[in-house]
């Protein structure tokens, strides 16, 4: 048993006893001498004599007999003697110091008969090996020769490799499926395995806008990286029969509904700019009366719960409105101190789909389903296909005939999305080409569409979707106490078809 042997001494080296490459033990570890049979050496006469004296002291004869006999085995050995007088004392021969009989004492030959069949066979390899050195000395200059051509067994060569962590990124789009980020990052933890044989691989999938179609991946150099990795796989060709995939985020992909609020004032923002060429000096622009109300309500910011628009950020909670700001994820943030994926998320502006074959209206932020109602279309095909702009959002709307536009509408031109009175109609075709609500329903999505939302209405309903975070409720968004704009129209007359 070898002990630590360092450049610079410590008192506790000397008890510290060397197994194998960084493995050591401790000679005052109550566990030193099992460690020793079952890591150094299975056959320590001193480990087994060691613990033959333990379990004779706990009186558990079975085990103490067992390791007195396995040390008994080993000769020469300064234990050998003492565990044989064990022996016999634990299998009730007489204690003390008394000899030990002729059977204990080890012999190198028990058989009279073979000792002379040795001693011949030694003497006939010295003869022989006399006569070829003999035959040497005749032709000295040939020694030289025989001897080097004698063949020189060499050291053996253990080559140990150190093994690396060999860490790499690879970027997802948000709306990407997850079985497609499976596949890929399976893929690529083989494909990196082959170039870095032996290693471990890491790959850390991150979540970004800018497209990786040729499914890239880089080394990562900045460890806070790591921290913004939805997905890891581990993998080492070389001890590995699997790649180790792990979700670490089961919310990713799912905005959320700080980012859903930001969303929708984003919206709004971009239509008022594309009607008046320039940002508002101030959010209350956008939540005034109609025909100016872009929004119903700024909303509110979830971690604070506040809906207080500041200039400058200061993690106070609310809002940071900054009109100079170039892109909308930097005009229009959370004002929170946690650094939250919320906070200058990308914009993905609000927009409303219509399937007419399914009869079903979808909200939805990006590509991020908010809500899904039942509507009613037009008879004889009257809905038309296209891509439409909310130009009004008025409340309680008036037509030729009382209640024909239902608690509210939203107007597209022509036509608009607007409640009824006549819940019948709603999953069927009997409009004059509006598409219809239940008043209920219409009055849930009403202030979730800002003026300006884009309206596409198509055969069928958007396929490819992905669902809201978990907590996703709307309501939560919208103040409890706030002066809200006058969205009627008055004494207005509306002519949509109806």
């Amino acid at each position: 048993m070898v002990q630590i042997k360092s450049r610079f001494k410590n008192h506790l080296d000397e008890e510290m006893v060397h197994l194998h490459k960084n493995l050591y033990i401790n000679r005052s570890d109550p566990m030193y001498f099992e460690k020793v049979i079952r890591y150094l050496d299975p056959h320590s006469p001193e480990a087994h004599y060691k613990l033959g004296q333990k379990f004779e002291e706990k009186g558990i004869k079975e085990k103490a007999l067992f390791h007195y006999k396995e040390c008994r085995k080993i000769y020469p050995s300064p234990y050998y003697f003492s565990s044989a007088s064990a022996i016999r004392g634990l299998e009730g021969h007489v204690k003390g110091n008394e000899s030990l009989s002729i059977a204990d004492y080890p012999t190198l030959n028990k058989s009279g008969a073979a000792l002379p069949r040795l001693w011949k066979l030694v003497l006939l390899v010295i003869v022989l090996l006399g006569v070829f050195l003999l035959g040497l000395l005749w032709q000295k200059d040939s020694i030289s020769r025989t001897v080097s051509a004698f063949k020189l067994w060499g050291v053996g060569k253990e080559i140990t490799y150190e093994i690396v962590d060999m860490p790499y990124i690879i970027y997802f789009p948000r709306d990407k499926p997850r079985k497609e980020i499976e596949n890929d990052m399976y893929n690529k933890a083989l494909e990196l395995a082959k170039t870095n044989p032996g290693q471990n691989i890491w790959l850390y999938g991150i979540a970004s806008t800018v497209q990786n179609p040729d499914k890239k991946t880089v080394p990562l150099t900045d460890e806070t990286q790591k921290t913004k990795a939805f997905v890891v796989a581990q993998y080492n060709s070389a001890q590995d029969q699997t790649v180790k995939i792990r979700f670490l985020n089961a919310e990713f992909g799912k905005l959320t509904i700080a980012e859903a609020g930001a969303n929708l004032v984003r919206t709004a923002l971009e239509a008022y700019i594309s009607d008046n060429g320039t940002p508002p000096e101030k959010l209350d622009k956008l939540v005034a009366d109609y025909p100016q109300n872009y929004l119903s309500f700024i909303p509110n910011e979830i971690q604070s719960g506040s809906n207080q628009i500041v200039k400058k950020y200061d993690g106070d909670g609310g809002w940071v409105f900054d009109p100079l700001a170039k892109q909308f994820s930097d005009m229009f943030y959370p004002n929170i101190m946690e650094k939250s994926s919320s906070q200058k998320a990308d914009f993905e502006r609000y927009q409303v789909v219509v399937g007419k074959s399914d009869h079903s209206l979808q909200l939805l932020s990006g590509s991020t389903l908010l809500m899904e109602k039942k509507v009613g279309l037009g008879a004889d095909d009257l809905t038309p296909e296209g891509t439409f702009t909310i130009l009004d959002r008025v409340k309680e709307p008036q037509g030729k005939h009382p209640n024909v536009y239902g608690s509210s509408a939203l107007g597209m031109g022509a036509i608009a999305l607007h409640g009824t009175n006549d819940p019948a109609s709603i999953g069927s075709n009997m409009s004059l080409g509006c598409i219809r609500m239940a008043n209920a329903d219409m009055d849930e999505l009403f202030p979730f569409i800002p003026k300006g939302t884009v309206v596409f209405i198509r055969e069928s309903i958007q396929p490819r979707v992905t669902s809201a975070s978990a907590q996703w409720n709307p309501q939560v968004l919208i103040p409890l106490v706030t002066k809200l704009p006058n969205e009627s129209a008055k004494n207005k007359v509306f002519h949509w078809l109806g």
